[in-house]
């Protein structure tokens, strides 16, 4: 058993995402903000474990990742059943490329010499698992999981404790073998605005919106990943239909700035406000402005929106973590889900114009078992507060 070491010092934690995900950063995003709102004295780092490894394998993984995911989402989808099957060990060659590629991070966790390393990816620990297990005073491994699902890379024996979003999401841990002393069902991390809700009509005045209009919100993530365009004009094209009612649609399109540039160059129908935005760091406030959220299933994307308790739309969630992610929602009925660019239309007709349907899935509406759960569970991210108070215990 490796010792942990007890400091005399206020403790301190290194939260380490990557970039192989937008969902990722804004996960360990939130829990830093949450840590720093505590009053326990704590000292955080956070870190993004690709920006200490050399650029061009930096761009490869995160390149490599979003390529797939555009064009042949289906091989990631394959991909990810087939790696769910078996347990993660990596070749003795692949070990020795950890240790080359991941030496500066190594050497900064030695220098910053952490009580906590809190995790929300698993190549946080997978990349240094091997010289962790050899760490006489290594820190305790905490795994935050950003989705509803929790694939088999997450699980190593390195990790003291996972934080996962449901009781289902224990449950499949505990079916790969993971001890249940070692779960906590604490919910995705979200930044605190997303734990409040403001009244629409204020925010819209202030992002520059019809206050009196429904509003629906187009999210592509912060990569802009998807066939934006298309989603937008199917519902710009919907919304045409149901004149006179007035509608805004805002539709963010991340990073993807052709997906941006089309989404501009399209006209929208006469009771349509078309707001195209890139990237945004208030997305909060474009939520609370909103009606309904039509988007993909990522599990930040879902969290916030169940925190929100905003009503979710799902289309083209990416073949594996975010279709059961959508399957998790539909089947608690906390979200509907479209099949395509044709069931988008029919479904947002039928939600807008059947009142009863929008109002109880609304923020004052009845919440679903999953939704409250989200809203209690993400609203102060407990994996920070337990790690920060008790970072010794198992």
């Amino acid at each position: 058993m490796p010792v942990h070491h007890i400091p005399s010092r206020p403790p301190r934690i290194a939260v380490v995402a990557c970039t192989g995900g937008a969902g990722h950063l804004r996960a360990g995003q939130a829990l830093v903000e949450t840590a720093r709102s505590l009053d326990v004295p704590v000292e955080i780092e956070f870190w993004d474990v690709l920006s200490f490894t050399a650029p061009w394998f930096r761009r490869m993984y995160a390149d490599t990742y979003l390529h797939m995911i555009n064009r042949t989402p289906e091989l990631w989808g394959y991909l990810y059943e087939r790696t769910e099957r078996h347990p993660h060990e990596n070749s003795p060659l692949i070990r020795a490329f950890d240790r080359v590629n991941y030496d500066r991070y190594w050497r900064a966790l030695k220098h910053f010499q952490p009580d906590v390393l809190l995790c929300t990816h698993f190549l946080a620990y997978l990349s240094i698992a091997q010289r962790l297990r050899r760490w006489e005073m290594r820190p305790r491994v905490h795994a935050a999981t950003t989705d509803f699902d929790v694939h088999r890379l997450w699980i190593h024996d390195v990790v003291d404790r996972y934080y996962v979003f449901h009781q289902e999401s224990r449950w499949q841990l505990t079916s790969k073998g993971v001890d249940e002393n070692r779960i906590c069902v604490t919910g995705i991390p979200v930044h605190p605005p997303f734990t409040r809700r403001v009244a629409p009509e204020s925010v819209r005045a202030r992002l520059g919106l019809g206050e009196r209009r429904t509003t629906i919100l187009v999210v592509a993530g912060g990569f802009g990943v998807g066939r934006v365009h298309e989603i937008a004009s199917t519902v710009a094209s919907t919304l045409g239909r149901l004149q006179p009612r007035r509608y805004n649609l805002v539709v963010v399109c991340g990073r993807n700035e052709e997906a941006l540039r089309r989404v501009r160059s399209a006209p929208p129908p006469p009771n349509v406000a078309l707001h195209p935005v890139g990237f945004v760091d208030n997305m909060h406030d474009w939520m609370d402005a909103a009606d309904l959220l039509v988007s993909k299933s990522g599990g930040l994307t879902s969290a916030e929106a169940l925190a929100k308790g905003l009503p979710l739309v799902v289309i083209d969630p990416i073949p594996g973590q975010e279709s059961r992610n959508a399957d998790l929602m539909v089947e608690q009925g906390a979200a509907w889900k479209a099949i395509d660019l044709s069931h988008l239309a029919y479904k947002l007709t039928h939600i807008l114009t059947t009142p009863t349907v929008l109002a109880q899935h609304a923020p004052s509406g009845s919440l679903t078992p999953l939704k409250r759960s989200c809203a209690m569970s993400s609203s102060t991210p407990a994996a920070v507060k337990h790690v920060a108070r008790k970072p010794h215990l198992p």
